[in-house]
């Protein structure tokens, strides 16, 4: 249904963009596990490349899509699609461990606000009229199932918008959309884009060297 969509809330994250961005998350944790294969590979090393590969592939296809933005290109990453700001993070939405998972960053906050007045929204930063039901943040969740020393690694990439209590209210999950035909969001000829359905275990040894190697 609509409403539990994410562009019921934010018309423009649709299922086209999040899939999009959601594939490339992705893609970047299995490259990952395929490139550190070293003796000398921990759990934390591959953690700490995993998300650096991350971030700098959603700012690289920032120059490939006109509707996705940086707002913020630290290691406090904080994108936008047509000005709606969202963020992404290694873990669990229902149980977050990090508070940097659920905390607004000050140019977070800042483009919140620039995008709430442009599309004359309301959301609730303060104490009056807490909306627990309606989302105020949202993020790019990660969620890795890690095997020994961090291999073998099973993975799911989920979109949930946060109320201001910090509780998801709106979640899309990548295996439930990852088959969507993808056509051109920018308007134009429709981009050729290979729909598969999304990986959540870790491809077998031949399929992901010629990942790799693509």
């Amino acid at each position: 249904m609509l409403e539990n969509l994410p562009c019921y809330f934010v018309p423009s994250f649709t299922n086209e963009r999040l899939t999009i961005i959601a594939k490339a998350l992705l893609e970047q944790c299995y490259r990952t596990d395929d490139d550190l294969q070293s003796d000398y590979d921990s759990g934390y090393s591959i953690g700490c490349t995993r998300f650096d590969r991350q971030k700098n592939c959603l700012k690289n296809m920032a120059l490939e899509h006109s509707w996705l933005n940086i707002s913020d290109g630290s290691n406090r990453l904080v994108m936008n699609i047509d000005g709606a700001p969202f963020r992404f993070t290694r873990d669990n939405y229902l149980a977050p461990k990090k508070q940097s998972s659920t905390t607004i960053s000050s140019t977070e906050a800042i483009q919140i606000t620039k995008f709430s007045q442009s599309q004359q929204l309301g959301f609730d930063w303060g104490d009056e009229n807490i909306d627990n039901d309606t989302p105020n943040k949202w993020r790019f969740f990660v969620d890795v199932t890690e095997g020994l020393e961090g291999h073998d690694n099973d993975y799911e990439i989920f979109f949930v918008g946060l109320s201001a209590l910090d509780q998801p209210c709106c979640v899309w999950r990548l295996a439930e959309h990852s088959s969507i035909s993808l056509h051109s969001v920018e308007g134009g000829k429709p981009e050729t884009v290979k729909s598969e359905p999304a990986k959540t275990t870790l491809p077998n040894t031949e399929k992901r060297r010629k990942l790799s190697d693509e």
